[in-house]
Order: C-alpha cells, then structure tokens, then sequence
C-alpha cells in the first residue's frame, strides 16, 4: 500500500491551484508553505499511473487523503490558520474537491464544471488504477466536518472571522453552545454540510436526508487542548480544534439516521465509484456503538461484494489493548464478529522506530519490537480475549491479517527521515516495513528517500507534508526510479510475490540482542513461516554499521527444518553488493548481516 498527500505528490494541472471563486492567498505558487495547498491533484497521480511508476514499484493499492471538498481556511488550528490542503476538513461529502479535479479526462474529453463532472473524473482515476492492477482506498472522516460553521460569542450574528472565540470555545461537560451558527464565507467554501437531501450522481440515486446539514447532529460542545491524550470520554464529545464533532452517542434522536447517512455515502464511493476499501480517520474519537452500527450495516447494504472491499482504521495509540478494541464489536463477547477489518499498527510503529530512528551511527534496542509482534496473537489478560479479533470477516481473513504495518505517516510523528537520519537508515526502516506481518504501507517520498530536514528527531510536527514532485529543482520520476530507496522496494515487493510467506507467514521471533556477547548489537531476527513449517523464512535486520553475526541458537520445533539450507534470498542497504553467505540449518546456527543491512534467507532443501 503506498499513502499519497493528493495534494502533495505532484502537480498535473497547474490550472486547478487557485479555484474560482477560491481566496487566492490559500496557494503557495513556490510550494514551501506547508499550511497552504501546493497544487498536488489527481491528474499528477494519474500521470505517474499512466507511466507505470507505481508498478514499477511494486505498490498494489494507492490510499488517498481525503478528495471531498473540503473547507478551504480555518482561522484556528495547531499553530494558526491553515488550508484544508490535506482533505480532512470535509464541507461536502459527496462532491470531490476542486482543487484536485481537472478541466478534461487525461485523453483530452472535457468534464462538467459541476458536481456531476468532478465526480466524474474521481470515477475515471479509479478506474485507471484498476487498469493497472491497483486498488484505491478512500480516506473518510465520519467524526468530524470542517470549520462549518462558528459560534457566535459576541450575539452578532457576524462571522467575526479574527476572533479566536469564535472560532474555539471552551469544552463544555454538559450542554452545548447553543451560539452555534453556520458559516458563510464563498471565498473558503465555509458553508453549511453538505449533502442537505437527495442527489443524483454518475447515473445514481443517491438517497440521503440532509443529516448533515442539521446543527442539531453536531454535539457543539467546544473544544479541550488536550482532548487527543484523554480517555474519559471527553475525547469523543468535543471539537478537535475549529473542526465540528457530530454527535453519535447511540442514545441521541438522530443516531440511526447519521449511521445510514454515511452508509448512503460510502456506498455510492463503494459501489457506483468503485473504490476498494475505506481508511477510517479519528476512530476512537467516535462512540464505540457508532462504529458498530456503520461497518454492520455498511456491510448489509454492499452485500457479497462486501468481501472484496476493506475497511481499516486509525486509533492513534501504542497500547495494544486500545488498538485491538476497535476489531472487536462493544458488544462482545455476545458477539465475536470482527469490527474492522484491520487497523493501522501504531504499537509496531512506535517500537520499531526507537529500535531504528536514532542519530547517526546509534540505535536501540528491538526487545520491545520483539514483543509487540508476539502482542498481535497474544491474550489480553485485562478480559481474557486476544488482542485483536482472530475470526475472519467476509474475505476469510482477520485482523491480524490485515494489520496496516508502517513506520512513517502524515501526522505528528512525521517522516521517519528526519535531521540525523541517514538514507541508508531509511532504507532499512522501509525493508522492515516490507518484510514485518500485515499489510505494508509506505508513505510517499519515502522510495526516494525523501528527508524532513527542518524536523528533529523525537519532537512532534507535520513538517514532512513536503512537495514531492514541485515544478522546479524537482528529481524526475526517472531519477526516483533509478535510486537506490525504489531499487530495493521493488526488490522486496518482487520477494514478496515469490515468497508467500512474506505475505501471510506467521511471525517468531528468532533473536535479539544479547547482554552475554557483543558481536550481535543491533541485531534482530525473525522467521515468517506457514502454518505447517515447512515453508518458511528468516529475516535479520543488522541497524550497526560493523558487520553482525547473532549467537548460536536452534531453530523452534515448529520450522521444519530438517534437510534444508538457509539461502541469502535478498540483502537490502547494501546494494546486493556484498551477499551475505549461506548458512545451514541444521543444528545451531549463527545468522549473519552486512553492515546496516537487512537480509532474506529462503529455506530450500539441501542438496545432497
């Protein structure tokens, strides 16, 4: 899976930057404001599909931040005003924003300049990545709209647009502001959300209420600071910032409504669009019952085709108690059907970049890597369930299946290249991303090696929303593709395919550092093996920059290993230049590692 800001890979149409109608101040022409839209769109990803780079690559599904028109200024946010450059500041959630949408399709046929017509070219994108082989997946907010409408502090009836309290109000543990009015500003899209009844789109019925265009389906309850690190509750009620909370305890009058409203609307992408799957943003910021309700019902309303589709979250957490929680249904154990389908793994996130993203020649330890994979099939011992749901949902498969492995995103934790990380580190953090369980997911820039380099390590920020391919002083996409960053994930995509068990292998952990030697530092190994052990994999991942060589050990019971050999598969950070040996797999055995490099031994069967 490859993550893409729209707004950020690359510039196809230059003549979509400044919309009509659209305040002309939001573009940055020389793309380094990253609160501003920088011009990214769909036609720029639909040329590098054309061209074949994401196959290329080896990526087999695009996830795309939010394309609905957004709200395109909030006068509040972290550090001021910003744009809605990113998608997630939703005002319509059945139009596509025009930011990202062109004049005519790729072949040259024109598109209306409507609703109708920008819709129409998102269908055509999808349709393009099909072509190649790649599923897209649609990034949705169902937590929150955009800065849709403001509260008027002083009794107006005036958008006093520089004032802070207009904006912002305190959190209120009960009531509500009831100085809520809706917004309406032209030149920010600030209106009221939409839809507000039925529409007709791409030849459907699209059969909708107007829920969300009603200020009473919003919980305008204000906003705490430090909401995003609560658990109280106070987290799902409030505003994140000038962003409008909707109100989906399972106790208000409108609750079945706003679930089927969103089921009308992701459908229609579903179906009728045809994309493939949904990445939930701000999950455990919405009642646990919601969520319930949505995928159920969403699932009902797609039928047998809701197994080819996928739907996986973000619970912004590191505890594997409050991850797994969201692929269980609230009312287990009455019910042990999965929730999601699968969610983004923070807890491997979080461990495996103090293991790698360290200054320099440094590194951490990878005992609390080790134990975070071995978390993913364990019991919670708090109520006595796995961590995360074992039972398939309508593909066969489970959660643990269709973790979202990364080490990188879009939020605070940034790029995992910052100020002190070298290439060839980020190499090998991309390498353990490709062979780790779960789903892989790369962040865009990343297959070049793109740097953050006004970023430190350890310090939260959004700094890594950088222009991937500007207009100027930009590498061409034959430049990226000859790099070293995509040579070696191609590679690893390829290994992928030739070795099933990289795809759906279980995990055992085979050796971390050891306090008894030294010869091992940095080292951490790992098998992927089938169930029967007959097919099976080792990963040695070596974040040293001297040559490594684990301990003796045994390989488990459960690897049958007898008659085979482990041969060097692929050795990633060093070009393949300097292969590491063979080494047999009978008896003890030492696993070697190149400097700073990752390396895939396959087991065959011994010559003899």
């Amino acid at each position: 899976m490859y993550f893409v800001m729209t707004d950020r890979f690359m510039d196809g149409d230059p003549t979509n930057n400044s919309p009509p109608g659209c305040d002309p101040a939001l573009y940055d022409p020389h793309q380094k404001d990253i609160s501003r839209y920088m011009g990214g769109d769909l036609r720029g990803l639909e040329k590098a599909l054309a061209s074949g780079y994401f196959n290329d690559l080896g990526v087999t599904a695009l996830w795309l931040t939010p394309v609905v028109k957004n709200v395109w200024r909030s006068g509040y946010d972290l550090g001021g005003w910003k744009t809605g450059y990113h998608g997630y500041w939703a005002q319509d959630f059945l139009d596509i924003d025009p930011h990202l949408t062109s004049a005519e399709s790729l072949s040259g046929e024109p598109y209306s300049d409507d609703t109708e017509g920008r819709m129409r070219h998102y269908q055509d994108f999808v349709k393009l990545a099909h072509s190649k082989g790649i599923k897209v997946i649609q990034d949705v907010v169902l937590n929150h709209a955009g800065p849709v409408f403001y509260y008027d502090a002083n009794g107006d009836g005036i958008f006093d647009v520089t004032k802070r309290e207009e904006w912002l109000q305190p959190f209120l543990w009960d009531g509500y502001h009831a100085s809520a009015k809706w917004a309406n500003i032209p030149k920010w899209n600030a209106h009221r959300t939409q839809p507000d009844g039925p529409r007709e789109l791409l030849g459907t019925r699209i059969h909708t209420r107007g829920t969300l265009s009603r200020l009473e389906t919003y919980g305008r309850k204000g906003f705490s600071n430090d909401s995003l690190g609560k658990s109280d509750g106070e987290e799902i009620m409030c505003d994140f910032y000038s962003l409008r909370d909707f109100w989906t305890a399972p106790d208000s009058e409108h609750f079945d409504e706003l679930v089927d409203e969103f089921v009308e609307i992701q459908a229609f992408y579903l179906e009728t669009v045809g994309v493939d799957g949904l990445r939930i943003d701000t999950v455990k910021h919405a009642h646990h019952e919601f969520w319930d309700a949505f995928t159920t019902r969403l699932r009902a309303r797609l039928g047998p085709t809701a197994k080819d589709k996928l739907i996986f979250g973000e619970i912004y957490d590191g505890n594997p108690a409050v991850l797994g929680r969201y692929t269980w249904r609230s009312d287990w154990p009455a019910s042990n059907e999965p929730l999601l389908d699968g969610v983004l793994d923070f807890d491997t996130c979080f461990t495996a970049r103090t293991y790698l993203r360290q200054a320099g020649k440094h590194f951490g330890s990878a005992a609390a890597l080790e134990k975070s994979l071995t978390t993913r099939t364990a019991i919670n011992p708090a109520d006595g369930r796995p961590f995360y749901n074992p039972n398939p949902g309508p593909d066969g498969l489970n959660s643990r299946q269709k973790m979202i492995t990364f080490i990188e995103n879009h939020d605070g934790i940034n790029r995992f290249r910052v100020d002190g990380i070298t290439e060839r580190r980020n190499r090998l953090a991309q390498g353990l991303v490709m062979t780790l369980p779960g789903i892989p997911c790369l962040y865009y820039g990343t297959e070049f090696a793109l740097a953050d380099q006004t970023a430190k390590i350890g310090e939260d920020s959004e700094t890594g929303r950088l222009m991937f391919f500007p207009r100027r002083n930009a590498p061409t996409i034959t430049e990226v593709k000859n790099s070293a960053s995509f040579t070696e994930i191609r590679a690893l995509a390829d290994l992928r395919k030739r070795l099933p068990v990289l795809r759906s292998g279980d995990v055992i952990p085979l050796w971390v550092d050891s306090d008894s030697i030294t010869d091992d530092d940095g080292l951490f190994a790992f098998a992927r093996a089938g169930e029967d052990g007959e097919n099976f994999a080792v990963v040695v991942i070596n974040a040293s920059d001297e040559a490594r060589v684990t301990g003796a050990m045994e390989l488990p019971a459960s690897l049958k290993s007898a008659g085979k050999v482990l041969q060097t598969a692929l050795v990633i950070g060093m070009g393949n230049a300097e292969p590491s040996p063979s080494v047999s797999a009978t008896g003890l055995l030492r696993l070697q590692a190149p400097p700073a490099s990752l390396v895939v031994y396959e087991a065959i069967p011994a010559i003899k």
